[in-house]
């Protein structure tokens, strides 16, 4: 399978329910004998439905509004650092499972972090089968599902052999996103070829880590380039590209 902007084109209809019904037909008997075509149509739904949801980017926008003024009536009244609408938000986060970093207070006072908290979502962990028969590799992929960064680090810096293959280097990069070690994050991303399937997923999150070390004009460039491929990131690329030029 080769993985082009005509298919992911393809794919993204399909889940949109845009195709007609003979090419609903046929493209599901290309995806019943293609395991890889299986697989991608797998993780663009995934994708499609965890960072192009609107609703849920609105929503992380709305939290990060009302976390800063809750802050600015924490600094406004000492005498009630904990007041009644700081624990219903606190609450609601918490239930929600909504980044902490919503609660930094630089991040709270910064439009570029809140842009990154809004926008940013850990890549999703796929199936790796040799994980079962390599202990490191399950350790470290059952660190990052629980969002053990800091170990997923420890593990990977420690074990390089594995982070040369492909598909570890973008969760070592979150990892490093995720432990504040953006200039390594970036050095990760970087290294991922464009020949590799894993090229476009690369390039949003080194987008994401050029907004977090508040280099816009990477950003932007990144963006323009994600949005001209037309992949599955195409639509959070132009929403980024639309809130940084407000």
């Amino acid at each position: 399978m080769r993985r082009t902007p005509e298919l992911f084109e393809k794919i993204e209809s399909y889940l949109e329910n845009k195709l007609s019904g003979e090419e609903v037909t046929a493209f599901e008997n290309e995806i019943a004998i293609d395991q890889e075509l299986q697989s991608e149509v797998v993780k663009h739904k995934e994708l499609h439905s965890t960072l192009s949801d609107s609703d849920t980017l609105n929503f992380k926008q709305k939290l990060i509004k009302i976390s800063r003024e809750v802050k600015e009536e924490q600094s406004s009244s000492k005498r009630f650092p904990f007041s009644s609408s700081f624990k219903i938000v606190a609450a609601v986060i918490v239930l929600l499972g909504v980044s902490a970093l919503l609660w930094n207070a630089s991040v709270a006072n910064d439009r570029i972090q809140d842009l990154y908290a809004v926008h940013y979502t850990p890549y999703p962990v796929e199936d790796i089968t040799r994980g079962e028969s390599d202990p490191m590799l399950h350790d470290s992929m059952q660190s990052y599902r629980q969002e053990e960064y800091t170990e997923v680090v420890s593990i990977l810096e420690n074990n390089i052999a594995l982070v040369n293959q492909k598909e570890l280097q973008l969760y070592f990069g979150n990892s490093y996103l995720n432990t504040n070690q953006v200039e390594n994050a970036i050095v990760q991303f970087e290294n991922i070829s464009k020949k590799s399937r894993y090229y476009e997923a690369s390039r949003w999150y080194l987008s994401l880590a050029y907004l977090k070390s508040k280099n816009t004009k990477k950003t932007t460039a990144i963006l323009e380039e994600i949005i001209r491929y037309q992949g599955v990131y195409k639509d959070n690329a132009a929403q980024l590209l639309e809130a940084l030029r407000k």
